[in-house]
C-alpha cells in the first residue's frame, strides 16, 4: 500500500476512534441525572486534541466526530439543540491537537 494509502487509512481511523470517544460523552451526558457541563466540555477538548495530535491533518473531521454525537444525543433524546456548544469544544480542542501534532511532525523532520 502506498504511503497516501495508509495515510488516509490512519486518519479513517482517528475519525472513527473520535467517533466512538465521541459516543461514549454523550452517552454520559444524556443521563437524566449527568449535571456537569464542565466535564462533558474538558472531555470533549481533550479526547479531540488527543486524537487530533495524532492525526494533524484530520483535525477538522475528527473535532466533528467527537462533537456532534453529544448533540445528537440530546436532540434526539431530549428534543434540545442547547447543547450544540459541545461541538464548538471539540472543534478547539481538535484545532489546537492539529497545531501542536503539525509542529512535532516539523520538529521530528
Amino acid at each position: 500500500m502506498s504511503e497516501r494509502g495508509s495515510g488516509f487509512l490512519l486518519d479513517g481511523a482517528a475519525v472513527v476512534a473520535g467517533l466512538a470517544a465521541g459516543t461514549c460523552i454523550a452517552s454520559v451526558d444524556s443521563r437524566t441525572t449527568w449535571d456537569d457541563a464542565g466535564v462533558t466540555a474538558a472531555a470533549l477538548l481533550a479526547a479531540a486534541g488527543l486524537f487530533s495530535v495524532a492525526r494533524p491533518r484530520a483535525w477538522l473531521a475528527i473535532g466533528l466526530a467527537v462533537g456532534v454525537p453529544v448533540v445528537a444525543f440530546n436532540v434526539v433524546r431530549f428534543g434540545r439543540w442547547d447543547s450544540a456548544i459541545a461541538t464548538v469544544f471539540a472543534l478547539v480542542g481538535a484545532g489546537i491537537g492539529g497545531s501542536v501534532g503539525g509542529a512535532l511532525r516539523r520538529s521530528l523532520a
